[in-house]
């Protein structure tokens, strides 16, 4: 299959959001992302790696301000790039610019956050998309427990179902040590070790 051109130039780019922008824009949900954003602090261990990271210049992020893997995610991933030495962030909205968003589906989903990261010359080096892969295990877990058992015909007990199933979700995010946010940064890690020691 052919790679799409991704829409994106040093124009482009500019137009969107700093991170700093991105939270003064959330409305009513800024407080939930900006509590995480304050708790999402790398290791040392983490700091140093990422700190002897080059190559990447710029860092595309799709978000929404509804979702709530932005809320738990898209923090710690701007604590990640903040730490990469000449690494610029934007944040996109993923609705108002889907010519970007439908390069990065996530097995035909538009799933958030999207994030990617790129050379100076807009190479992709690589992506990583909404959550770690022990979260996606983890939710799916607590999915067939809470919502799978709501009746599809009753919205009282559907919305409760989704109020209990994201109680659960943000439990596992607060276990001390965050687990789920070190599994999150271990898979950056990764994509930056693969991609850019091939370089």
């Amino acid at each position: 299959m052919a790679q799409l051109r991704i829409p994106l130039d040093s124009t482009r780019f500019s137009k969107g959001m700093t991170w700093k922008e991105y939270m003064g824009q959330m409305g009513d949900t800024q407080k939930r992302t900006e509590e995480n954003y304050n708790k999402a602090t790398l290791t040392e261990d983490e700091k140093k790696f990422f700190a002897g990271v080059k190559g990447v210049k710029y860092v595309l992020m799709l978000a929404e301000n509804w979702c709530g893997d932005v809320h738990r995610n898209s923090p710690l991933i701007a604590r990640v790039i903040e730490s990469i030495p000449g690494a610029e962030l934007r944040v996109f909205l993923r609705d108002q610019n889907l010519d970007i968003t439908d390069c990065f589906l996530n097995n035909g989903f538009r799933s958030i956050p999207v994030v990617v990261f790129f050379d100076q010359d807009w190479n992709e080096i690589g992506r990583w998309i909404e959550r770690a892969h022990p979260a996606t295990a983890k939710a799916a877990v607590i999915r067939t427990k809470t919502l799978d058992q709501a009746p599809k015909d009753d919205k009282a007990k559907q919305d409760a179902a989704m109020n209990e199933f994201r109680s659960q979700v943000n439990a596992e995010y607060a276990v001390p040590g965050g687990p789920l946010w070190r599994a999150a940064v271990a898979e950056v890690r990764t994509l930056m070790e693969t991609k850019l020691a091939k370089k």
